[in-house]
This record gives C-alpha cells, structure tokens and sequence, in this order.
C-alpha cells in the first residue's frame, strides 16, 4: 500500500491520476503546503484546477495536520504516523470537488471558506519570506564553520564523505534541532538518537544540513532571489513529510535530490542507533 506525499507542482499531473488509477491501494499524502500553493493564488479557477485529480480519488488520499501541530507530536509516543493525519476526510474532499466544478457558484458559506484559506495563505507568505532571508543569509556562515576548504572541494567533487564529514554533519543537524526544539519551546533532552530521528524538527534540521551540501556543490552561489528560496523552504517540508512515507512525488530535481539524501540518512542513524 504505497502512500506517496504529492509536490504542490504535480497535483495536476497525468502521473498522479496514473497512480492512483493503478490500485485503490495507492494513497497520494497531501500536506498543508500543498493546500498553501493553491490558495495563495485566491481565485477559484486555482481551487478546481488543484483538485483536478485529487477529487476524482478521495478515499485514496491522506491529509496530513498543519505544519505547527505536526512540530508539537512527541516522536516518543507510538502510532506518531497516524497522529500526524486528519481521519475521515474522504466526505469533505468530495463535496469541495463537486462544488468547484458546478456550473455556478454563489453560495456565500462556500465562498466565505474560500475567503479564508485565501487570508490563511496571504498570512503565511511574509513568514516564508522572512524565513527564506534568514537562511539564505546563513548558509555561507555555516559552510565557513562546518567544513574545511578541503571538505568544501570533496563535497563539490564527490558525493561519497569520509567519516568525519558524516559526524560533522549529523552533529549540525543536532545542534539545529536544539535550537529550533528550544525556539519552540519543545522538551528535547535525554532523547536517544532513533527517538530524536522521529521528530519532525530533527529531520527537518538535517534536511537544512542536506539542503547546504547541494548549495555548496552548485558553487555556494549568493542567493538573490528570496522567490526561490521561499520555495525551497516549501520544497524542504514536502521532503520531510515524504520520509516517513513511501516516497515523493516531484518533478524537481532539487526537492528529490535532498528527499533521497535525507533518507538514507535516516536509514544510516537507524543503523548506528541498531549497532550501538
């Protein structure tokens, strides 16, 4: 039963329609930045072209909770794959789908919920673009200190790292996950490896890690165009949602790029945790 989190950008897509005709038993995983790039564009032509696919399958689909409800999951709790899911969702898809492709829409209750999913999005862009600055602005600081030029040439030459640049780099990602577990104001301590590995906060700090290795290899080119790191930020999350599924649906290179890396490296720190 594949269960595959769905890029914003392939929502509309022949692939993810093939997909889910292939068996009731393929699920495509949305989150709520999948929903974000739809309503940010406020219209309702948007809405219905978002739901294009999605609509014609909603047993098959899993809709995951918001970003900031996600963070809170304890990972040391059981069942953290179903806690991060809304359950009975099917109804609701299916009624948003036929109203979107009715000939006329004027109910007021319905247009009012569109209103609000478009405020929702019109509010979460200028925290996307704050936070794009910030890393963009960080990253030439944390390649300075995390690596040598020696391992900025092996990074930018080589895709296979010695031991210590694997420590390094498992190591940052740990101090990232404090800081933004403590910014949250999160208990992290006296959480083993494989427990900490299950939080969404860690992941997504080693996914800033994996993020900075693919910038360095590219060249560390200044990143000028807050757009695009905006949506590496989004990019960034749909590859944390997807590594505690089946896999990623994307088109871009970069996202999948970093989806592949973080997972192995997950896989590696289960291992080491397995061995130890």
């Amino acid at each position: 039963m594949p269960s595959l989190v769905i890029d914003s950008s392939m929502l509309q897509s022949q692939e993810l329609r093939s997909f889910l005709q292939a068996s009731p038993r393929n699920f495509a995983v949305l989150a709520d930045y999948a929903w974000f790039e739809i309503y940010k564009q406020q219209s309702l032509e948007a809405v219905k072209r978002g739901l294009s696919v999605v609509g014609d399958f909603p047993d098959q689909l899993i809709l995951l909770r918001a970003n900031g409800e996600i963070v809170w999951l304890d990972p040391t709790e059981p069942d953290l794959l179903e806690r991060m899911q809304f359950k009975e969702t099917a109804d609701s898809i299916r009624e948003m789908a036929a109203i979107t492709r009715s000939a006329a829409i004027d109910d007021a209750a319905i247009l009012e919920q569109l209103h609000g999913h478009w405020c929702f999005a019109r509010g979460l862009l200028p925290k996307l673009i704050e936070g794009a600055i910030e890393i963009a602005a960080s990253l030439p600081e944390m390649e300075a200190q995390m690596f040598t030029k020696a391992e900025i040439q092996i990074i930018r030459t080589s895709s296979r790292y010695p031991g210590a640049m694997m420590d390094t780099i498992y190591g940052s990602a740990v101090q990232i996950w404090e800081h933004l577990a403590h910014a949250n104001g999160l208990p992290w301590q006296n959480l083993g490896d494989n427990r900490v590995a299950r939080s969404y906060l860690f992941r997504y700090a080693l996914g800033l890690v994996i993020h900075l290795l693919w910038w360095i290899s590219r060249g560390s080119q200044p990143i000028r165009r807050m757009d695009r790191m905006r949506n590496d930020i989004v990019d960034l999350s749909f590859c944390v949602y997807a590594s505690y599924f089946d896999g990623f649906m994307t088109a871009d290179e970069k996202a999948r790029w970093i989806h592949v890396n973080l997972v192995a490296a997950l896989e590696a720190m289960s291992r080491m945790d397995g061995a130890a």
